[in-house]
């Protein structure tokens, strides 16, 4: 609780840096010292931060305060990917939520005592329950329930005995689309329009463009022709282009809306693949436009060019 006043220190040590850049507090940026050698901080507390130190270290509210704490751990995509692996599954092994974290890359594989260190931790904010005792672990925070809460979310796990769970993870994703939504798959199969059509509302969205390399058969050409006359009665702009292998700088798989971008699996690792995978936010934002206008319309393309 006292480390976000140690934020105003001139020259905070590396662990608290590291934690409160973690959380979200602070920004830190290094400057030469007048007197004596080293290196010392500017801090600047970002809004979260400047919230907790005010709860923490002013009015001396724990509540607020630990709601703060409570909010950033959430942001956490290995918190995430806890609370998405273990919900429902009752208590567990420690070693196997570990695992189960590792596995999708956010746990050290050989860092146990630190995996159980992050429990201690969201034990005391009533994010999980952790016995030490008995070295299990199960979760208690509920899944996202609101748009406020699905802001917060930065990664969904895809895992194969979870179908419906990673099916509803690509549903919420394009319900929360805002202004539009870019699909960037490059093996984009059929089954995506119905996921579209399913979350697609005109209240929300006024375009939906696919961008794909492998070239669509007839018949998932007649679909999208189907899908696309749909959505234009409902007043939702629909493209399809492909982009040539040979020009192609396209390797992952993205939806992007007016707003976010993400990093997505491929709809049969979704739809029921048996792999493990994850939806993460992207860091940045990818250069859709310039690959847009290398594709080329469905409607162009001859049979057998």
């Amino acid at each position: 609780m006292r480390r976000v006043r140690l934020a105003r220190d001139s020259n905070p040590s590396q662990p608290d840096r590291e934690l409160l850049a973690r959380l979200g507090f602070a920004r830190f940026t290094a400057v030469a010292t007048l007197f004596g050698p080293g290196t010392g901080y500017r801090t600047e507390l970002t809004e979260d931060g400047a919230a907790f130190d005010e709860a923490a270290n002013v009015e001396h509210n724990r509540r607020e305060a630990e709601r703060v704490l409570r909010q950033a751990y959430l942001r956490f995509p290995a918190t995430q990917a806890l609370i998405q692996g273990l919900h429902g599954r009752g208590s567990i092994p420690v070693t196997g939520a570990h695992y189960m974290l590792a596995r999708h890359g956010y746990a050290d594989p050989n860092d146990l005592p630190g995996f159980r260190n992050m429990l201690a931790k969201l034990r005391t904010l009533g994010v999980v329950s952790y016995s030490n005792k008995h070295q299990t672990v199960r979760v208690t925070a509920p899944l996202p329930e609101t748009d406020e809460e699905a802001t917060l979310v930065r990664v969904r796990v895809v895992e194969p005995d979870r179908p419906f769970s990673n099916l509803r993870h690509l549903r919420q994703l394009l319900r929360e689309c805002k202004g539009f939504i870019w699909w960037v798959d490059p093996h984009f199969e059929k089954r995506g329009f119905e996921q579209l059509l399913e979350e697609a509302d005109a209240s929300k969205l006024k375009q939906i463009r696919i961008l794909a390399t492998k070239r669509p058969s007839p018949a998932e050409i007649g679909d999208y022709k189907r899908f696309k006359t749909e959505m234009t009665n409902v007043g939702i702009e629909v493209e399809y282009r492909i982009v040539p292998e040979t020009d192609s700088q396209i390797h992952d798989r993205y939806i992007i809306d007016r707003d976010t971008a993400w990093n997505v699996p491929p709809l049969a690792t979704i739809l029921g693949k048996g792999k493990y995978s994850e939806f993460t936010r992207a860091q940045q934002r990818p250069p859709f436009e310039t690959w847009w206008q290398k594709g080329k319309p469905v409607e162009e393309l001859r049979e057998h060019s």
